[in-house]
């Protein structure tokens, strides 16, 4: 959910720079009587509390990292880091959380609104990778199209495993960071001149 959630996040970023910054520049060089309005969307706050360095997602790898690593421990190192230092960052209440089955450890403050995380089971599920037999025989399909999405994934081996190794939020941001660089690479949105009605 985390990964949805700051891939929201980084889409949204890039939408409102667009329509509302981008284009507010624009009135103002073709001397558009304009006022500027800040829509107050600058999201970039909430992405690096998930992504920068310190940031909820390189700590995940980190710690998938360390052998004596829980859940817990990881809990616990993101409180002491963010638990408020950061404006986008909370702890849910005891209130909040009375009668809860999973309770969320954390809260991040979205975009879209406040959403609660609980770490249960992260470290497990960031350090999955895919099996390097289920790769090969991926690779080796009869189904050219299973063939080409498996063809780059090589597995390490023995000797390169250990410095070759990504985790799930690893690959997530590689591919977010490839898809902003190929929105980021031509202008997506035009601009439509209406006629003024009398």
């Amino acid at each position: 959910q985390l990964c949805i959630n700051l891939t929201n996040e980084r889409l949204q970023q890039f939408f409102n720079h667009h329509m509302f910054i981008l284009e507010q520049e624009e009135y103002k060089k073709e001397g558009i009587v304009w006022q500027f309005i800040d829509f107050g969307l600058d999201l970039e706050e909430s992405i690096d509390l998930m992504e920068k360095p310190m940031g909820i997602l390189p700590m995940l790898d980190e710690e998938c990292v360390f052998p004596k690593a829980t859940d817990m421990t990881y809990k616990d190192k993101v409180l002491a880091q963010h638990n408020k230092k950061h404006p986008k960052f909370s702890v849910p209440s005891m209130k909040e959380v009375k009668g809860m089955e999973h309770p969320p450890h954390f809260n991040i403050h979205h975009y879209a609104g406040v959403v609660g995380y609980n770490v249960e089971d992260w470290l497990t599920k960031n350090a999955d990778p895919l099996n390097e037999n289920c790769l090969d025989l991926f690779r080796k399909s009869a189904m050219p199209f299973m063939a080409t999405l498996f063809e780059d994934c090589v597995p390490a081996g023995p000797k390169d495993r250990k410095k070759t190794f990504q985790t799930m939020a690893m690959m997530h941001r590689k591919s977010l960071n490839a898809l902003m660089a190929m929105l980021n690479s031509k202008q997506w949105y035009q601009r439509r001149v209406r006629a003024a009605e009398e």
